[in-house]
């Protein structure tokens, strides 16, 4: 069975443009949220709604996954894995799936990934949200930098 890579980090750490080099690094298929959410469910919603359908993706993701894995194709979730439980129950169910698991967390700096985020609100197209000042402050305040026991790659890109 292939390896998947599961990608952690902020908004405008850079995941997908990393998940994007890594796709095409190791012929592998990349699963980006925001590239189905967006088109899927279209922009801002409630946050149990956005839950919910974010739920409902994972779930399919992890189902075609293990298809793909069988067949010899690597895996990209590019999902932010914002939270440890949620890194922590992905690398448990690759486990019990017996499929070899790599949490890469994109490291980047809060004011980085601030100004990033706002550039991109003017080119980004249907597979970005727009993102505020506010918004990115809030988010920040929920996102949970990964230590050193949760066994992650540590990347800083460029």
């Amino acid at each position: 069975m292939s390896k998947i890579y599961c990608l952690c980090g902020f908004i405008g750490s850079g995941k997908t443009t990393y998940a994007k080099h890594l796709a095409q690094q190791h012929s592998a298929f990349r699963f980006s949220i925001d590239e189905w959410m967006i088109p899927l469910y279209g922009e801002h919603m409630e946050r149990e709604i956005f839950d919910a359908r974010l739920n409902t993706l994972k779930s399919l993701f992890k189902e075609s996954a293990l298809q793909m894995l069988n067949l010899g194709v690597p895996v990209i979730f590019d999902f932010g894995l914002w939270k440890e439980q949620d890194r922590s129950e992905l690398k448990q169910w690759a486990q019990a799936q017996d499929i070899e698991c790599e949490l890469i967390y994109l490291d980047v700096a809060f004011d980085v990934c601030r100004q990033r985020a706002i550039a991109r609100n003017e080119q980004r197209g249907e597979h970005a949200y727009e993102m505020t000042p506010e918004m990115l402050s809030l988010f920040w305040s929920w996102f949970e930098v990964p230590t050193a026991n949760e066994n992650i790659t540590k990347v800083t890109p460029e």
